[in-house]
């Protein structure tokens, strides 16, 4: 049997499934994801900041 050559972008994707890029909705939803992270990351950010204030305070109590 011959080798299998796929032209540039099509490698791995059968002909008759759908693209990724044709599904209007899918960069909505990284889009909704990526600001649901964004939040995230900003509220442990925010506990971050306070865990350290607390243990920062509890060592200048100690001396």
């Amino acid at each position: 049997m011959g080798k299998a050559y796929f032209l540039s972008g099509d490698a791995g994707q059968p002909v008759d499934s759908p693209s990724v890029h044709d599904d209007d909705g899918w960069d909505a939803e990284v889009s909704s994801e990526t600001e649901s992270l964004l939040e995230e990351n900003a509220r442990l950010r925010a506990l971050v900041v306070q865990l350290s204030t607390l243990v920062l305070k509890n060592v200048v109590e100690q001396k």
